[in-house]
């Protein structure tokens, strides 16, 4: 059966545009689709495919991909029936010369997005392991999709990615509904309805295939020339908008000659430097993790940049300084504010994300990469989560939690008997060459966040303290890959803000939204959380619960012995928890101390709070 045309899909120019780009010259580095689902991101995927060589394969990474399945390993087949130790290519080596496609990339395990980002890059997949050595040819389209809320990828992934695209849903009408009566038309009639388009396709196919060559040709590997001119517009672009290191230079110098070529054009003109702009910066402009995305016009930057001419070290290079990342906020990101001063209690503060959690974020950041992911691949109560090692063993012994490790058994099998060491008995494979493979599965962690948000905590050094413990919390769940899940109370009732997710930017949005003030139900929330905490436990996680609260239960007479009452409750259930005591008074009452002893758990009191953030610790004292 056909596959749905490349130009039948309705709308989606810019993801066209991408997937083009990379077809004609796949050291761009692939493309990452962010959208919705059912927006045609694995239509115009398999579409692709179509349109480059004949016989170019589409490969479909499964979302439980192994290594031994991505990368390749040995072959068992041929170990077992000859003896001889062979190996495989896996699903890169499959999809040379084709297109290869990974759903939902975000929750692939990250070194599994990293060997497709290597071989995307280099183009060869080298297998060194078990006792093999290799090199296959890779060199394929690398597309990747997601649905953002689903979790954001860890930010040397997403840099790695060559392009980045939105893909929305259509909402005009007009274009919407010839979207459904073209698919209804391909459903009822394939192959009818693939020959309408047939002579379209072709021509594309051809404009691909002369682009591709003249790509193989060009001195520099590029599609069409680019002059020195272009080039300083390219990295004062890619300077401006704060990209680090080269890649996004390199991209953009590659995105934007296949631009140019698949124009029909031999030159590269600004305007074809201002089409792929936007695709190769909207992921790499971003300072940190939690800072959002400054956008700004790339044709006033470019016409800026030009305007300039051969001027060397002037003053007027539009970086990041000078195009507004500076604010009169002193230390903190361009984006924040500190939020209006000297309101009542009642007033109505916003969450400020203040002074302490931009000096947490810079801190953490001028570490680097190595310093933020070193300690963990996948985060959880057991500390660090090795992807595997083998021992060996004498014997056959029960070993527990570990299995038979039967690629290095046989490959230690084979090793022994093509060296001439035979055993006592006619068993191909022998004790001594038992391997053992003990394996602890990536584990991590749940974090569900009760926020208090009443008329008590409206005051301004409450939601400040309250802010920044938010915001601590998230750049730490960002760096270990911890799930978050945020209730809120206030205005008389406890709600769901946002259920677990890794989506760090997503919770920080829904959180600059809210205001202070009202009741506090401090009963509903903490009933809440906890069944929160139990959907969790269902679904095989590991909740830990953090109730930030100065204590104040409002709303009735009975409204404190109520949230002492549900705090019972909580603790019924056994549940791992931590109340963070936001409580500012020169003289604390100590309520939240009370509902922590009636719900079993820890507490870290306002003093305290500000050591451990001050030092980085506060993580350590929720987890240990």
């Amino acid at each position: 059966m056909r596959e749905f045309p490349f130009v039948a899909v309705v709308g989606q120019d810019q993801l066209k545009m991408s997937l083009l780009l990379n077809a004609i010259d796949p050291r761009i580095g692939g493309v990452l689709i962010r959208g919705d689902k059912g927006s045609g991101k694995s239509t115009l995927a398999r579409a692709l495919a179509d349109l480059l060589p004949e016989g170019a394969p589409f490969i479909e990474v499964p979302a439980g991909a192994t290594e031994d399945r991505v990368k390749g390993s040995v072959d068992l087949v041929q170990m077992v029936a000859d003896g001889t130790v062979a190996s495989t290519g896996g699903l890169l080596a499959e999809a040379n010369g084709g297109v290869l496609y990974v759903d939902e990339v975000n929750l692939l395990a990250d070194h599994i997005v990293d060997l497709l980002l290597d071989a995307a890059a280099s183009g060869v997949n080298r297998i060194e392991r078990d006792g093999v050595s290799a090199v296959f040819a890779a060199r394929f389209v690398l597309i990747g999709s997601m649905n953002p809320e689903e979790g954001e990828l860890r930010p040397q992934l997403l840099d790695r990615f060559g392009l980045s695209v939105g893909s929305d849903g259509i909402l005009d009408p007009e274009y919407r509904s010839l979207a459904l009566l073209r698919r209804l038309e391909f459903d009822s009639d394939p192959e009818a309805f693939c020959a309408l388009f047939d002579r379209e396709m072709e021509d594309l196919k051809a404009r691909l295939a002369t682009s591709r060559i003249v790509n193989l040709t060009h001195s520099l590997g590029l599609s069409a020339h680019l002059s020195k001119e272009l080039f300083r517009v390219i990295t004062q672009l890619c300077i401006s908008y704060g990209a680090q290191g080269l890649r996004a230079d390199l991209t953009m110098a590659r995105a934007a000659a296949a631009h140019a070529s698949l124009e029909g054009r031999s030159d590269v003109e600004a305007g074809d430097i201002e089409a792929v702009a936007p695709l190769v910066l909207s992921h790499r402009a971003r300072k940190d993790p939690l800072q959002e995305y400054e956008s700004r016009n790339v044709s006033e930057v470019i016409e800026k940049i030009q305007r300039m001419g051969h001027e060397e070290g002037g003053d007027d290079v539009p970086a990041a300084e000078s195009e507004g990342s500076k604010s009169d906020n002193g230390d903190l990101p361009p984006d924040v504010s500190r939020g209006p001063k000297g309101q009542s209690e009642t007033s109505g503060s916003r969450l400020t994300f203040g002074k302490g959690g931009a000096a947490i974020m810079g801190a953490v950041m001028t570490q680097g990469v190595k310093g933020m992911y070193s300690d963990r691949v996948g985060g959880g109560p057991k500390g660090g989560t090795p992807i595997g090692y083998r021992k060996g063993v004498e014997g056959i012994s029960d070993q527990r939690g570990a299995g038979l490790d039967v690629v290095g058994t046989l490959t230690s099998a084979v090793t022994r008997r093509s060296a001439g060491v035979e055993l006592a008995t006619e068993s191909f494979v022998g004790t001594q060459d038992l391997m053992m493979s003990e394996k602890i599965a990536k584990q991590g962690r749940t974090i569900l966040v009760g926020l208090d948000l009443s008329g008590s905590i409206g005051m301004n050094s409450r939601t400040e303290l309250a802010s920044t413990v938010i915001e601590s919390l998230l750049l730490d769940a960002y760096q270990t890959r911890d799930r978050v899940g945020v209730i809120v109370i206030a205005e008389g009732t406890a709600r769901v803000l946002q259920k677990p997710t890794r989506s760090v930017e997503m919770i920080r949005a829904k959180l600059a939204t809210l205001v202070t003030g009202g009741v506090t139900p401090l009963a509903k929330g903490i009933d809440l959380l906890a069944t929160q905490a139990r959907e969790s436990i269902q679904k095989g996680e590991h909740p830990f619960c953090v109730l930030i609260t100065d204590g104040r239960a409002t709303g009735g007479e009975f409204a404190f012995q109520d949230a002492i009452q549900a705090a019972e409750r909580f603790s019924l259930d056994g549940l791992q928890s931590c109340i963070i005591d936001i409580e500012d008074a020169q003289v604390p009452i100590g309520l939240a101390g009370k509902i922590a002893r009636s719900m079993g758990s820890q507490i870290i009191s306002n003093a305290a709070l500000i050591d451990l953030i001050g030092r980085s610790q506060l993580r350590h004292a929720l987890f240990g």
